[in-house]
């Protein structure tokens, strides 16, 4: 039973890093950046929604609503005004930018809101219910219906429509995709956008369960590392890689300390890079030279 019961917490908490991971990845393949701003854009998902309710006076869903779309219009700005002028810039600087971008967020959100937690409501009832021995909430179904829901529709947006299709094209050749016909500058702001929207349905959905406050970004990392568990090129490496290190965390949390639940992410970061560092799903390069 207690197998099961890490089980379901692993995967609860496995299905919002997976989502993160998907942001780190699109961007990644779209730009050869790794975004490390890409934990306060979660943050910022959640304290939108507090915002809509505070100082617009919206209704919860519609805060959400309101908070998804406004992400997505904060990552087609900082592609436009930040990322986009410095791309001809040597990597070094871009990510240099992406971190800036973090801790712009992450200060301006401590400044405008505090830096104490803010309680935020729960999809589903909090309440813990037990079925045949086994104790779970109907908020934690809820989150991993909800992120299995954005998956799904992820697959089915890059599989079936033309957008999705020209988003990989670019991803995968930039130039090649440039030469029949895709316009890859727009096709790179909208995976700016589409990862910016994943960023904000992570925060709202993690917001729950953890504290909302400035430092909830730093979720990335967690993120981060599913990705690169996963290979960091492969969009359903990160799906996996995601839930892989939800469950490895919760039973290490488990069965032996719950101090060492975070410490199993940075070792098992560690542990991939130097053992495999095109991930479990990804696949070595070699270029000549």
């Amino acid at each position: 039973m207690l197998a099961i019961q890490v089980l379901l917490s692993g995967i609860t908490s496995g299905s919002i890093y997976a989502i993160v991971a998907l942001g780190f990845v699109l961007i990644y393949k779209g730009t050869r950046v790794v975004h490390f701003g890409l934990g306060e854009q979660v943050t910022l998902g959640a304290y939108l929604v507090i915002i809509g309710q505070l100082y617009a006076g919206f209704p919860f869903y519609l805060a959400v609503a309101a908070a998804v779309a406004l992400a997505g219009g904060f990552g087609f700005l900082v592609e436009r005004c930040i990322m986009r002028p410095i791309s001809y810039q040597p990597v070094l600087v871009q990510i240099i930018g992406t971190l800036a971008i973090g801790l712009a967020i992450r200060e301006g959100l401590r400044a405008f809101m505090g830096p104490h937690g803010w309680p935020f409501e729960f999809l589903l009832s909090p309440a813990p219910v037990s079925v045949a021995g086994i104790f779970f909430a109907w908020s934690n179904v809820a989150i991993i219906a909800a992120s299995l829901a954005v998956m799904a529709a992820s697959f089915v947006f890059f599989t079936y429509s033309r957008l999705g299709q020209a988003v990989l094209a670019a991803c995968e050749n930039p130039v090649g995709a440039y030469l029949v016909g895709v316009p890859v500058r727009r096709v790179i702001s909208w995976i700016w956008i589409m990862a910016s929207v994943l960023a904000a349905l992570a925060g709202i959905l993690i917001a729950p369960i953890i504290t909302l406050s400035p430092e909830m970004g730093l979720i990335g990392i967690k993120g981060f590392t599913a990705a690169v568990l996963g290979g960091f090129t492969s969009l359903p490496g990160a799906v996996a890689g995601g839930f892989l290190l939800g469950v490895i965390e919760t039973a290490t949390g488990t069965y032996t300390s719950s101090a060492m639940k975070d410490a199993t992410t940075f070792v098992l970061l560690v542990l991939v890079i130097i053992l495999r560092p095109h991930g479990l799903f990804g696949f070595a390069q070699f270029k000549k030279v």
